[in-house]
């Protein structure tokens, strides 16, 4: 704990310094490029990785590991009492497995047994109606005179009619057989997705009602990606967007880290209720808004649903890609070619030509492609200094 403690502070004073330092550089670019960067003759040199840490630093935000899809099964008592639960809590299920039977009811089977017995006899009256219609047919056909004719076509429009009766009450019939439980073979429920069985409602099973009625009899949750959820305040909205990745750490501590990445940042800002979301620097802002953000964690050994973490954007390469630099930290000589002054293996100033990539004027930043590493020591460029000089840095100086 102490440990932590003192790395809090330590972070807290380099990014004051170097705000400090931002803050100088800029209001007052005369005197940045003067030998006044250099206090008493000493040369102050910071970390790459440690200036880009400050100069691009977007906050921490917390967070809660849910699943990305979870299946909420209700239990429907029309249905009839539950028989049997095949699953247990923690069990991992495949689309499909039968989580638990209805135990059916006889009164439901008798009624719909009738109702059976009532759509079968209705067929059999019109399957007989039909026959008697295709006679009726031969006859009208084969009449030997008008008034045979006439009489025989009443007696067909008669039978048409009751054809229509008979088909209207089969299909009435069949609705209300539809209606009923299914056959005990369709009383198993089964899973429509893979998962974890998270929890089952026990005070069902044991047949319990009022509130218990209302909550899912059975939770699965997908083993697949998980999410968490976040807000970020409108003051550095714009620092967010999606497919930017981030590094996912336990609020308990630990050394573990996961990666991340922002899938999607919503348009409406979220209730002024959830507190334990967002970043904690404007969380007392009445006059501002939060807007809700969704991270997907695709692998994720030892994180569990439920946990409360950190989450911290990505916003370079940690294992050493483009270096992103203040502008005024890269200089060219007559030749055009650019270069830094860093501190060599013996901390003392020396000239490095490096390769520059794009520029960001808006944020007066430019990329080194090539030639500088984050674990580099770099050192303020000052019209003034020269190769040889002996480097102090700030780490030292705060001691």
């Amino acid at each position: 704990m102490k440990k932590k403690v003192v790395l809090i502070v330590s972070i807290s004073l380099v990014a004051l310094i170097a705000i400090g330092f931002v803050g100088y550089r800029y209001l007052l670019p005369a005197q940045f490029a003067s030998s006044d960067f250099m206090d008493d003759g000493e040369i102050f040199g910071e970390r790459v990785g440690d200036l880009m840490m400050v100069q691009e630093s977007h906050g921490l935000f917390s967070g809660k590991v849910e699943p990305e899809k979870n299946e909420n099964i209700y239990y429907d008592p029309e249905k009839g009492a539950i028989k049997e639960v095949f699953v247990e809590e923690g069990d991992e299920i495949d689309e499909e497995t039968p989580l638990f039977e209805y135990e059916l009811n006889e009164d439901i089977d008798d009624e719909r047994d009738q109702l059976q017995l009532q759509l079968d006899l209705a067929y059999l009256q019109i399957n007989e109606s039909e026959k008697k219609k295709q006679k009726l047919d031969k006859s009208i056909k084969n009449a030997v005179d008008d008034e045979e004719k006439e009489m025989l076509e009443e007696e067909r429009a008669q039978l048409d009619f009751e054809l229509r009766q008979l088909n209207l009450e089969a299909a009435q019939t069949k609705k209300q057989l539809d209606r009923l439980v299914p056959a005990e073979e369709e009383a198993i429920v089964m899973s429509k997705s893979s998962g974890i069985v998270q929890s089952i409602n026990q005070d069902l099973v044991e047949g319990m009602q009022g509130e218990a009625m209302n909550s899912p009899f059975i939770q699965v949750v997908s083993t697949g990606s998980y999410l968490v959820k976040s807000q970020v305040n409108e003051f550095i909205l714009d620092t967010l967007e999606v497919d930017m990745p981030v590094k996912i750490t336990k609020k308990t501590g630990g050394d573990e880290e996961w990666v991340g990445v922002i899938t999607d940042i919503g348009k409406i800002p979220v209730g002024s209720d959830q507190n334990d979301m967002g970043y904690d620097m404007y969380d007392s802002n009445p006059q501002s808004s939060n807007y809700p953000f969704t991270v997907r964690i695709d692998e994720h050994e030892g994180l569990e649903i439920g946990f409360h973490v950190n989450i911290e954007p990505v916003l370079h390469d940690e294992e050493g890609g483009t270096v992103v630099l203040f502008e005024e930290y890269v200089q060219f000589d007559d030749d055009g070619q650019a270069f830094v002054w860093v501190a060599d293996e013996n901390l003392l100033t020396a000239k490095r030509f490096v390769e520059t990539g794009a520029s960001d004027p808006e944020n007066f930043t430019i990329e080194i492609v090539d030639g500088l590493t984050e674990d580099d020591i770099i050192v303020g460029p000052s019209p003034s200094l020269e190769e040889g000089r002996e480097v102090m840095m700030y780490d030292d100086f705060l001691e």
